[in-house]
């Protein structure tokens, strides 16, 4: 039993230490950043990270979880300590103190009120000089705790629980962010016009692969490794996507007119998106990310959809292989009775930009390249759409005002005066204290001594 004792009080105190607050913010704050600084897969892709970084440093930082921080294990381990840091932190060491926050200080005879360092003896003008001082401070709207020889007034004590009201946010915050983070989901979705697909518990796949229905595709959601939420059983559909130019030429905007259909493919919700205007249905979002010409390859077995940017001579991919070397892609239509499109390769030098023809690989066939393996499967024109599902949200809201609020609320100033009365000389001693904006409390106790000598 004191074995336990013992160690409850170890894990009170380690967890409630502020050492390891701040040493967990920091460690946060620079994964958080990690993790903004490389973009998330299942927001853009895997293609679009091996295209950025390469084959070989996308497999390392996949690896170590850098491609999905707010996903891994890590730091969801964080989280958590952070967690059980902020809760203990609040009930053993914060909220015990909200009481005493409207407490009233210990009574203090006369000699001591002259110890403090803002204090004044002053001529009793009234018979009652005690209530007569009292009556003043109300007026001034302090709180009044009175006996027959000495009085005691507190104003602004409401300040104190600024720490409270904080923690209670972060408290909220956390409630809110864990329910997000067991039940909640996202991913990216690229798909063509008149095709759909349904949201898929693919484990660690990060690639959609088609169902058994032909025209759609099983998209896999990107969850916490501990997650006990449910994947919505909607289809999702493209009617029909476009582009708007400007008369340059540059996009203007991407549109997509999507369909939500339940199992029986009944239409439940129909709305055409564009950027910063998602489908919202049920607690699912869909935004519009991308729209373009795609390629479709595989590296070594691993099917991937790229996006194609204009090069001199046609569509490209520019792939880095290391700090100085990248693969070139650059697909080549091949006019006749048929179109037909071709694959060509090229080493490029990323310093000097010199390229060495490689091969071309045809639709529908591979080339290995050294240790890569790369299949060319066709181009497609596509719309990329973001999901996301974030059921915590009604609470992160709520959390970030009272964590705001708290800390207005701790820019207060809580202000103490101690008066006692001795008949013997019919003197009034009264002094005070205050935790902040002393200069501004002197001002005031100046006014209130006045006014109590000029009757």
């Amino acid at each position: 039993m004191q074995y336990l004792t013992k160690l409850k009080k170890i894990f009170i105190e380690e967890f409630s230490s502020i050492k390891l607050a701040i040493t967990l913010f920091v460690f946060l704050a620079i994964t958080t950043l990690v993790g903004t600084v490389i973009p998330e897969e299942p927001m853009v892709g895997s293609a679009e990270l091996i295209k950025k970084y390469g084959l070989d440093k996308y497999h390392l930082f996949k690896s170590l979880g850098l491609t999905d921080v707010f996903h891994s294990w890590w730091y969801l381990a964080l989280l958590t300590t952070l967690g059980i840091n902020i809760t203990v932190a609040s009930f053993t060491r914060v909220f015990p103190k909200c009481g005493r926050a409207f407490a009233y200080p210990i009574k203090l005879d006369g000699d001591n009120i002259k110890k403090l360092s803002i204090n004044s003896e002053i001529e009793a003008m009234d018979t009652s000089p005690l209530t007569f001082v009292g009556n003043k401070l109300r007026n001034k709207h302090y709180k009044i705790k009175l006996d027959s020889l000495s009085l005691v007034a507190v104003k602004g004590a409401w300040h104190r629980l600024g720490a409270s009201v904080t923690h209670v946010g972060m408290l909220t915050l956390l409630i809110g962010s864990a329910i997000s983070m067991l039940t909640g989901f996202n991913g990216l979705a690229q798909v063509g016009e008149k095709e759909g697909f349904y949201l898929a518990d693919l484990r660690d796949s990060t690639t959609q692969i088609r169902s058994v229905e032909p025209t759609n595709w099983l998209v896999p959601i990107n969850k916490m490794p501990i997650w006990i939420g449910r994947v919505p059983p909607y289809l999702i559909s493209v009617n029909k996507t476009w582009r708007v130019d400007y008369e340059t030429g540059q996009p203007k905007q991407w549109y997509t007119d999507l369909s939500v259909y339940d199992k029986n493919k009944k239409e439940l919700n129909r709305k055409t998106i564009f950027v910063n205007s998602p489908l919202e249905f049920r607690g699912l979002d869909v935004y519009q990310s991308n729209w373009g010409r795609f390629l479709k390859v595989t590296f070594n077995n691993e099917a991937l959809t790229m996006p194609l940017e204009k090069g001199k001579k046609g569509e490209i991919v520019l792939i880095p292989l290391s700090d100085d070397v990248g693969l070139k892609l650059e697909v080549k239509k091949k006019k006749g009775r048929r179109v037909s499109e071709t694959l060509k390769l090229y080493s490029v030098s990323l310093k000097t930009f010199k390229e060495k023809y490689l091969g071309k690989v045809e639709l529908n066939t591979n080339k290995n390249l050294g240790p890569i393996n790369i299949g060319f499967l066709g181009t497609e024109t596509l719309t990329g759409l973001q999901f996301k599902s974030n059921p915590g949200v009604f609470l992160i809201y709520p959390g970030l005002f009272l964590i705001i609020l708290g800390v207005l609320i701790a820019f207060g100033s809580k202000k103490q005066i101690w008066v006692a009365f001795n008949p013997n000389n019919n003197k009034i001693v009264i002094g005070g204290t205050a935790d902040r904006a002393k200069g501004k409390f002197f001002e005031e106790f100046e006014n209130i001594v006045y006014d109590l000598t000029t009757k």
